[in-house]
């Protein structure tokens, strides 16, 4: 029984066990589905394509932005009022027409440039359409939060200071995402060597806020609930210090215009049919409130460093097993019933989450990313095996866009138990999210965003210009046009 639990607590999230592949096979390395956020933006030759881009990216000259018309955030408002945000990497990759390289277009640009479709930088998409991007661009546009990842070996190239500052100019606060330990906690706590060169990072960190000016948001390490830092009381000690002084670094070098906060995993049960007493609901599908108050002790030690807490939420109806995960090149799938997953229940679990943790700490609450992988597996032929013609790439989406439809429907009573803002974790699929990596979501690695395009799961390297909503996500998020 208590091994059943142990895999349903694990699958809900981006992070993933590690194991041992047997004999001679290639021994799975620890990555999630974040690992991959900020991949296509390492490369020399990917920064010189976004050098070139940001010349044709919105400047300050194209908006009006006359001094009394600025709209910068200030702390208290942040909370008072409900928000949503996007986001990703800095910039998503798009296939040019002519296939001779990639076309970048920024995050800020898909909110803020009312003429999107009439960019002839754009116009160089393969399959560009540009009544869709304008369309997207109407929804985008209410918005209040503009999410970026900073992973370890980020870069400030990446990102451009002039835009960040745009956004914040017309009312848009940007929420960083310090990821910088991410999976390798799986692996174990970090060293005194690992520590000094966070810090460093932290440093760095800092020093790159102090460019922008306004409310800014940092969240660190998300996801940060991993076995070896939960492990014991002294683990957690650990990490609770380490954190602390990463976040002294950065407001010592940023300035006090940065709000903290800290994102746990939902590591809880999520069936229905289970009705643990610790689960604290009629059913753990409603939430798990044992699991929940594990990090305690953490959010306590930090409580005087943290503005506000955080949550996310990451759901597949298959994976890899995590209780068996294959090995590298051959992974075991696992599919999931919907007693296992309570995909009808999720927004209220989301609820029950958000007021557990804001009666707990007496602090607002943030969902800084959630995702819900649209495609589903069925194994017709019992052969463990994850074949082309056994998948529905579009099976899960009327399940994305009903719980987007909950979530908008509960919006006023999230909104009371404590919830100011979520976003969803990617904009659009990736045709080549971590291919040829762990791929714990395996193939519906290529599904986590609200928006596909027409570019194909493991063929194409970059999105496609022509888009197709899933349902009417859009409008449940950030409203009808």
């Amino acid at each position: 029984m208590l091994q059943i639990r142990f895999s349903i607590i694990y699958l809900m999230s981006s992070f993933i066990l590690l194991f041992v592949g047997c004999g001679n096979e290639k021994k799975p390395i620890v990555q999630s589905s974040l690992h991959n956020m900020t991949k296509d933006l390492k490369s020399q030759d990917i920064k010189t394509e976004l050098e070139e881009a940001k010349k044709h990216w919105l400047h300050k000259a194209d908006l009006n932005l006359s001094k009394g018309l600025q709209k910068r955030v200030k702390n208290r408002d942040l909370f008072s009022t409900f928000g949503l945000g996007y986001g990703g990497p800095s910039a998503y990759r798009f296939a040019r027409q002519d296939d001779s390289g990639s076309v970048w277009m920024s995050v800020v640009d898909l909110a803020l440039d009312e003429n999107i479709g009439s960019n002839p930088y754009y116009q160089n998409i393969k399959n560009f359409e540009p009544e869709q991007f304008n369309s997207l661009q109407k929804h985008l546009v209410n918005s209040k939060y503009l999410i970026y990842w900073l992973p370890q070996g980020w870069d400030e190239s990446w990102f451009s200071i002039e835009q960040i500052q745009l956004a914040m100019d017309k009312g848009m606060t940007p929420i960083f995402m310090y990821w910088y330990f991410g999976d390798k906690l799986v692996e174990g706590m970090p060293n005194y060597k690992e520590r000094f060169a966070y810090y460093k990072d932290s440093k760095k960190v800092g020093k790159f806020l102090k460019k922008l000016h306004g409310q800014k948001i940092v969240i660190m390490e998300p996801e940060f609930n991993k076995p070896p830092v939960m492990e014991s009381k002294k683990t957690q000690r650990k990490f609770a210090t380490t954190i602390s002084r990463a976040i002294s670094k950065i407001k010592y070098y940023g300035g006090r215009d940065t709000l903290f906060s800290l994102c746990m995993l939902d590591t809880g049960s999520r069936g229905v049919n289970s009705h643990y007493a610790s689960c604290g609901y009629d059913n753990c599908a409603l939430g798990d409130q044992k699991a929940w108050a594990q990090t305690e002790y953490i959010y306590k030690k930090l409580s005087r460093r943290l503005d506000f807490i955080s949550f996310q939420q990451m759901i597949g109806q298959f994976s890899r097993n995590p209780l068996d995960s294959g090995t590298w090149d051959n992974p075991n799938p696992k599919a999931y019933t919907e007693d296992q997953l309570s995909t009808d229940l999720l927004a209220q679990r989301i609820n029950n989450f958000t007021k557990f943790l804001h009666e707990k700490y007496d602090k607002p609450v943030m969902m800084p990313y959630i995702a819900m992988a649209s495609a589903t597996w069925n194994d017709n032929n019992n052969n463990n095996k994850i074949e082309t013609e056994e998948l529905n790439l579009s099976g899960w989406e009327y399940k994305v866009e009903q719980v987007y439809q909950d979530l908008y429907d509960m919006r006023d009573t999230l909104q009371s138990n404590g919830l100011f803002g979520y976003a969803p974790l990617s904009i659009f699929d990736n045709p080549s999210q971590d291919k040829g990596g762990y791929q714990y979501f395996l193939n519906n690695e290529y599904h986590l965003g609200i928006i596909k395009t027409g570019a194909k799961d493991e063929i194409d390297e970059a999105l496609h210009g022509d888009l197709y909503q899933k349902g009417n996500v859009l409008d449940y998020i950030y409203g009808a046009n």
